[in-house]
């Protein structure tokens, strides 16, 4: 039997997170929601899940923060979903380690 694959969703915004748990959910993902650097860290320490869904502006600090932590001791997929759209950014995460970088507003169809 196949292991259920799990996403740790790091977003603020609660339309965004009700979006993605349900997408994930009808897929039949497990998946986290963290709403903070300090959390998100905190979650991908915990559980290491096989994927990491991240927005870059997070109350308590940039979104790069958690890819440079996840970095340190791990290749997990990371992939940006952010409203900043300037190409420096997306280089920049990228240059992080970012594995994809997608600006919003985005469908998943």
């Amino acid at each position: 039997m196949d292991e259920k694959k799990t996403i740790l969703i790091v977003e603020d915004d609660k339309y965004i997170i009700h979006f993605l748990s349900v997408s994930f959910r009808e897929e039949n993902y497990g998946f986290q929601v963290a709403k903070s650097v300090k959390e998100a860290v905190s979650l991908f320490y915990a559980n290491r899940p096989d994927v990491v869904i991240l927005d870059l502006g997070l109350p308590d600090g940039d979104g790069m923060e958690v890819i440079e932590r996840i970095r340190e001791i791990a290749d997990t997929p990371v992939i940006v979903v952010s409203a900043r759209q300037e190409e420096d950014e997306k280089i920049r995460a990228l240059d992080a380690g970012a594995d994809d970088y997608v600006t919003k507003p985005f469908y998943m169809g």
